[in-house]
């Protein structure tokens, strides 16, 4: 996931260096599933980065790249062999999902102190989960035997919604006006069919596609031992999502 986050960067510093009228920010993301969705997944907390072509009519047009965490778990795990020999380790899975979107602004009332607007975003969406096994106490550990990467899938997304900017000039009157902004926003996104993993969920009223196990293997014996950490759903993509950021505005050459 490292080389779209440079990819966004480099394409955004690039173009803003040699062009007039752009914007740069980071917002806090509070999700919430909606439809089939909601009944595996509760919540989910991440953060934005967002880059924007800020035109002389009331439009913006960018890109932007998020990333959200929607269900940690860790346990501590003891692991009984066919031998008979017995371990302990931390097992941590942690699932989230990744957006890289194109996005559009048109502002109701520009350059002025409170701005409100409408936003549309279309782009494609990964959901991924990881596995990560803790070196264990004892000399005789588990190491897993498989990669720490258990299941990636994704989907074509787009995302309609209207939002809010407020001048920071209203809270610090020495600030230069049309620079730096809050920014409040939601938006309702509907998306394909992809399939994700959750372990948060205590109950499952609803088969699931499949489950998860992680394969081990003891250093001295060489027995492989499986362990279940979760279960597999698929669904359309359908969440609400709310925003808080601030951005920045860079000068006009």
């Amino acid at each position: 996931m490292k080389t779209p986050i440079l990819i966004l960067l480099i394409a955004i510093s690039a173009t803003a260096a040699y062009s007039q009228g752009w914007e740069m920010g980071t917002n806090f993301n509070y999700t919430r599933p909606m439809g089939g969705m909601q009944q595996h997944i509760d919540q989910g907390f991440g953060i934005t980065l967002e880059g924007a072509r800020v035109f002389k009519a009331p439009f913006a047009v960018g890109a932007e790249f998020s990333y959200n965490a929607y269900g940690h778990d860790k346990t501590r795990q003891q692991y009984t062999f066919d031998d008979g020999s017995v371990t302990e380790t931390n097992v941590i899975v942690t699932n989230a999902f990744s957006n890289l979107l194109v996005t559009g602004k048109f502002f109701l009332r520009s350059q002025k102190i409170i701005n409100p607007y409408f936003s549309a975003k279309f782009g494609y969406s990964w959901y991924r989960t990881n596995l990560t096994i803790e070196d264990p106490e004892d000399a005789d550990g588990c190491h897993p035997l498989e990669s720490d990467h258990l299941l990636s899938d994704g989907t074509f997304m787009a995302s309609g919604g209207a939002g809010m900017r407020i001048d920071f000039s209203t809270l610090f009157r020495k600030m230069k006006s049309d620079m730096l902004f809050f920014d409040i926003s939601a938006h309702m996104t509907q998306g394909g069919t992809v399939q994700y993993m959750n372990v948060d969920k205590k109950t499952h009223a609803h088969n699931p596609d499949s489950d998860v196990v992680a394969r081990f293997i003891n250093n001295r014996t060489q027995v492989i031992h499986e362990h279940h950490v979760g279960y597999v759903y698929s669904s359309m993509v359908e969440m609400m999502e709310y925003r808080l950021g601030v951005i920045y505005r860079l000068a006009s050459r």
